[in-house]
Order: C-alpha cells, then structure tokens, then sequence
C-alpha cells in the first residue's frame, strides 16, 4: 500500500505572501491542522502550523498580519509513491506528513490517523505496525515490564509556538529558554507536577542545532532504582541474571547527538548520582557487565518538582551534581500565577478533547469561566485538561455548566483571594525573619527558606522588599 492510497489529496495551499486573515479563512474551509506553503510552480516551501495560528490570535495580532515569519521552512516531504510503512510521521513536529509527487509538487496530507487506519488494514503483524507508528526501529524496540518509562522519539513532539500563553512572565521564560537552546549548556526545569516541563524540554531540543538527533526521555521515578542504571547505561551478555542474551544499548547511548531529558531527577539515587556526575564531567561510562569506557556526545536536560536545596541540606541530594545540573535554570510558573490564560487554555483544550473524544461542545457558561479562574489547580494544567474531559463527557453537547464540573469545582470559593493575601502575608514575614536571622545574608536566607537565590530575588521583587 502507498501514501497515494490512504492520504487526503489536497488541492490548495497558501503562498508565502498570505495573511493571517488567509490562514484563518483555510482553516475553516478546510479543518487542516496543517496549512502547506507553496512557491509559484506549487512546490512545497514550509508549513504554517495550528499552534503558530493560535499564539497570533491569542496575541491580538491584526488579521493583516504576514505569516512569513512563522512559516516553517525546514520541512521533510513525503513522496506520494511511499510505501505506508516507511512513512515514519513522527518524524514531523507537527504531526502532519506533507505529501508531494515526482515533481515535488504539494499534492496531499498524511495524519497520524490515516498512518493507523492504513495499517490495520495491512498485512504487517501487531509488533511491525506499532514499530512504524511509533517510529522506533527493531533493533531497538522493547517494552519493560515496569510500563512506558522510556521514550525515544526520533524528533521532539512540541515547539514553542505549542505553549498558548499570553502571560508575560511565561513568554519572557521562552524567550531566555530560545536563547538556551541554541548551547549545548545544561538546562534544569523546575516548577510544579503539570506546569508543562516536559513540552519545555521537547521545545529547547526542537529549536536547538541537535534537532535532527534523537531525542530521549526517562522518566527517573516510575523505574525501579535497581533497573534505572541499566536503562541509562545499558548491559553487556551475561551481566546479570535475566540480561537479554546479546546485551542492550543504554539510552545515554542511544542519545548521542542528541539530547537527553531526565524527568523527576530528584528521585535519583545517590549511588547513580555519583555515576551521572562522572559521565557528565566527560570521563565516559560503562556498560553493566563490561569493561570497555564509552564516550558520546548528547546534551542534558533535566526537571524536577522537587527542593534540590532542601535535598542537598539532608545529604539526598549531591551538592556538585546539582551545580552540574544548574547551569541554567528555568522555574515554570503554576496555573494559578497564570490566570489570564486559563480560558484560553481550556477553550484550546475543548477543541482537542472535541476531537479525541468525537463531541461537539462549543464552549463554556460564563460562571465556569470564572469558577475556572478562582480555583488554584494544585494539578495545574493536567488537572485543568482532566476537569474539562470529565466536564465534556458529562454534557455530551452544547456548554458547559456549573453542574457539569466535578463536584469539587461546583462549590464555589470566595475565601480564595482572601487566602492568597493571606499566604502572600506569610511569605513576606517568613523572607523578612531569615534575612534578619542571616544578617541580611540572601544567599544564607535563601538557603534558610530552602529555595534558590533568584527564586528569593523574585519574591522580594514580588513583595517590593
């Protein structure tokens, strides 16, 4: 079977001159998620994604707007005469192959669901056709009995135009995060569970020159601390009882060229802390079982929720690790600090879950809106998307009601605001006792507080102390 047999034939596109007005008018008429750009004779010329569509209309920008600049140039085409099986679409960072004939001419679409529904129908057995789907090549195929707790994606799946926000404390986070991602520099994320760390680790790999290398993410606390050395620097034959017969490349190895993003790294033990240190200061590693020294070439990123400098006073964490780490840091704002951009968030969440779910709501009822808004989402963005799913599946069509809410969003909480000034009280008299107990110290104060020194920066800015 080939890509002409299953992908939707398209017989317009934009031109590099179109407006964001154009772009809006294609996206109705045509539910593309994707818009091709084309030259004059018709060849493809880039892309011009959903999400760089949204962050303009979020922005306000005027429907005159050129989409020159936001069109993605660097786009790899898929020959409609492609067998289905080599098609690999994850390869896209927007999901969306573009296909093209033998004049390179922008013929037709190829989704992640016309991939699937091609491949249920082939002649491939389950393990090949999963192999395709998730891009992953044989030899490197497994699945641990622990769950998916390592991933290997051939690109990133999300850029920056991915992260809706018209907080202007998040976008300038973005901006220095760009400006990151173009070093092979150390980067840790840091900030609540469901603030969008990991999108942020996809993104600075995206828009880094390791692009086209892969991209791996483990997840340090869903692996048994027995079994995540193994992951990370893989085995020889004959290492230990039940190793596979043959051996496994760890995925520190499996990043070369690339990047490596090590999710919950504060759950990491201080054995293996001590072997990620040593690897990190470029002496190489080694397989279990083996002898041999390997080096390799991959960038590192990291994110926790958790108080490294809390975790270094009790001796759980290590102290030069965690300047390792730190060369750059980036704390992501909760959803509570982002309340501007919680409608917009939901109504872009609606529009997914439509999708995925195979509903038709339209929006929500002005007093959600504000229920949304008053509460604090200890969850954050996670919980908000599950409270929208549950609310969906409620209603089934139509808005969404107060009474389609979780019961705990039904209730309505006025105490909220007067519970953040408050905290806010707290916090400010807490800052003001370590600095008077540290002698106006604010690196002793913030060690005190058991946050880092711009973290504490930031909140006597906050506090105008």
């Amino acid at each position: 079977m080939r890509i002409y047999d299953v992908m939707q034939t398209i017989d317009s596109y934009l031109s590099k001159t179109a407006t964001l007005k154009d772009a809006a008018e294609f996206m109705l008429a045509t539910r593309y998620n994707t818009i091709p750009i084309g030259d004059h004779e018709g060849k493809l010329a880039g892309v011009f994604t959903r999400g760089a569509f949204l962050q303009l209309i979020v922005e306000e920008f005027p429907l005159d707007t050129p989409i020159a600049p936001y069109i993605i140039k660097d786009v790899q085409s898929l020959p409609a005469d492609m067998k289905i099986e080599a098609a690999g679409i994850n390869n896209s960072p927007f999901g969306t192959g573009i296909v093209v004939d033998e004049e390179k001419k922008i013929t037709g679409l190829l989704t992640q669901r016309d991939l699937v529904l091609a491949l249920s129908k082939s002649t491939m057995d389950l393990r090949e056709q999963m192999e395709v789907i998730l891009c992953v090549n044989k030899s490197e195929y497994s699945v641990q009995e622990e769950g998916r707790s390592a991933r290997i994606h051939e690109s990133a799946q999300y850029v920056w135009e991915d992260i809706i926000t018209r907080d202007s404390g998040l976008k300038q986070l973005i901006k220095q995060a760009e400006k990151a991602a173009k070093k092979k520099t150390s980067v840790l994320l840091r900030g609540e569970s469901g603030t969008g760390k990991e999108m942020f680790a996809h993104a600075i790999h995206q828009s880094s020159n390791r692009s086209k290398g892969p991209f791996i993410v483990i997840n340090c606390a869903s692996i048994p601390e027995h079994l995540l050395e193994s992951e990370l620097f893989g085995y020889v034959s004959g290492a230990f009882t039940g190793a596979d017969k043959g051996g496994k490349t760890g995925k520190w190895e499996a990043a070369h060229g690339g990047t490596l993003f090590l999710d919950e790294i504060g759950e990491m033990s201080l054995a293996l802390q001590a072997k990620l240190l040593r690897v990190i200061e470029g002496k190489g590693f080694f397989r279990l079982g083996s002898n041999e020294q390997i080096q390799v070439d991959v960038r590192l990123l990291s994110a926790t929720n958790a108080p490294l400098e809390e975790m270094i006073r009790n001796k759980t964490f290590r102290e030069d690790l965690f300047y390792r780490l730190n060369v750059i840091s980036f704390t992501l704002p909760a959803l509570r600090k982002r309340q501007t951009d919680i409608p917009i968030l939901a109504h872009v969440m609606i529009k997914q879950l439509n999708h995925l779910l195979e509903m038709t709501i339209t929006g929500m009822e002005e007093e959600v809106i504000e229920r949304l808004k008053e509460y604090r989402w200890p969850g954050n963005v996670r919980e908000l998307r599950n409270a929208l799913e549950r609310a969906m599946v409620m209603r089934e069509t139509g808005k969404i009601s107060i009474k389609d809410l979780p019961d705990y969003l039904q209730i309505k909480q006025p105490f909220i605001r007067e519970s953040v000034r408050a905290i806010q009280e707290i916090e400010r008299e807490e800052i003001e006792n370590a600095l008077i107990k540290m002698g106006g110290n604010k690196t002793k104060a913030a060690q005190t507080l058991g946050i880092s020194r711009s973290v504490l920066y930031e909140k006597l800015k906050k506090h105008q102390m």
